[in-house]
């Protein structure tokens, strides 16, 4: 049995590609000391001064043997992790492994004592593949907690955007008062994202005067962002179908940020990403 899955560990890695040929000088050092692939790997998993993609490659691989055992390595990992670096790390190499038997662990997390447990998990959850709705749902209440963390709730605005749940609507409009910049920009970024999945179109058109709401708000978030009004401006710029004249007025916005010599370098990065 261990030999078999030495052998399908190695014929994986000769046909490695990115970051799984990564992994293969990353490998070598065990290998030479008779360490087996297996324990190798799992070894790379959990090795916190490794990049997250490496350890959720590594996880990805050793999954090829056991479906559950990577998952429930990083989890038990994350679960004990106290630092804010550590428990990111471990969170991004969960969402790299793409296991959706991390959803309901990290749910929990959304209220564990740790807020940066909470801030982890919550990025986490946007970025599982199909992670569907009880990761919306939880994050959806995150958001419109007023008693969760702030960090928690940005990081929760803008993970319901890549989940693309038209269930999270009215939650992210009903923040575009929030007091806090942060979370208004990341519920404008979420809005203008969301979209349906096989056609990429923005089907929930309440979004359109939701975001003309925000386009005189004028608040800065921390960081090197741009206004949140520009963040609407450009979300309304690439509505598919396309809104009133929206795109044509995004078009010329970039462009006299473009040629303005005064212009910031936040404002410069956002007309170059959205021009």
């Amino acid at each position: 049995m261990r030999l078999r899955i030495e052998q399908k560990i190695r014929k994986r890695l000769r046909l490695a590609r990115g970051y799984e040929a990564e992994l293969v000088p990353k490998l070598r050092p065990y290998v030479r000391r008779g360490i087996r692939l297996e324990i190798a790997l799992e070894s790379i998993m959990l090795d916190t001064t490794e990049g997250h993609l490496l350890r959720g490659t590594a996880a990805q691989v050793l999954a090829i043997n056991d479906n559950h055992t990577p998952v429930a390595l990083l989890l038990k990992q994350f679960f004990e992790q106290t630092e804010k670096v550590e428990l990111w790390k471990t969170a991004l190499s969960l969402e790299h492994l793409g296991d959706r038997c991390a959803i309901q662990p990290l749910i929990e997390a959304l209220h564990d004592p740790n807020p940066h447990r909470r801030h982890a998990a919550a990025r986490a959850l946007g970025w599982i593949p199909k992670a569907g709705n009880r990761a919306a749902d939880a994050l959806i209440a995150a958001l419109t907690d007023p008693s969760q963390p702030q960090p928690v709730r940005e990081e929760a605005a803008e993970s319901l955007a890549y989940l693309h749940s038209q269930r999270s609507i009215a939650a992210l409009i009903s923040v575009l008062s929030d007091p806090d910049e942060r979370i208004r920009f990341w519920a404008v970024f979420a809005l203008g994202t969301i979209c349906d999945r096989r056609t990429g179109r923005h089907t929930d058109r309440r979004v359109v005067p939701a975001l003309e709401s925000m386009l005189n708000d004028h608040a800065i978030p921390p960081g090197n962002w741009w206004s949140v009004g520009r963040e609407a401006l450009a979300m309304l710029g690439h509505l598919d179908p396309p809104e009133a004249d929206y795109r044509e007025r995004l078009a010329n916005a970039t462009q006299l940020v473009l040629e303005d010599p005064n212009s910031s370098p936040e404002d410069r990065h956002w007309a170059e990403g959205y021009q």
